[in-house]
């Protein structure tokens, strides 16, 4: 198993997180979602207090370069959620914001797809 060091999330990317939740200003719209975001997890529509993840509704440090792409710095906050869903970036224009799609309905139970409007064949 490698480091967050490793993977490019050590010492410097912490700092990048703390810097940009100092500057944060609650309710600010996740570039993502478009959702407002708060410094307080428990706030943030991700958060599931039956969840065993600790950082459940965190706001996470995302990099707009996605360091798949060699992005190295972290300039901006998304939901938790929202950051794992970006991933590399190649999605990028399927967002929710840009979408329209409420970002609450796309994660499906038992699919790890989410929840499809039409059946996959």
């Amino acid at each position: 198993m490698t480091s967050t060091t490793d993977r490019g999330l050590g010492w410097e990317h912490q700092k990048q997180r703390e810097r940009l939740i100092k500057d944060h200003v609650d309710g600010s719209p996740c570039w993502w979602c478009a959702l407002p975001m708060f410094r307080d997890r428990t706030s943030n529509w991700d958060f599931d207090p039956a969840s065993a993840d600790r950082a459940s509704g965190s706001l996470a440090a995302d990099h707009s370069h996605a360091r798949a792409h060699g992005g190295t710095h972290s300039d901006r906050l998304l939901h938790g959620y929202c950051n794992k869903s970006r991933g590399d970036g190649s999605r990028d224009h399927l967002r929710p914001a840009v979408t329209g799609l409420d970002p609450m309905d796309t994660r499906g139970e038992d699919d790890p797809l989410g929840i499809r409007l039409l059946g996959w064949p």
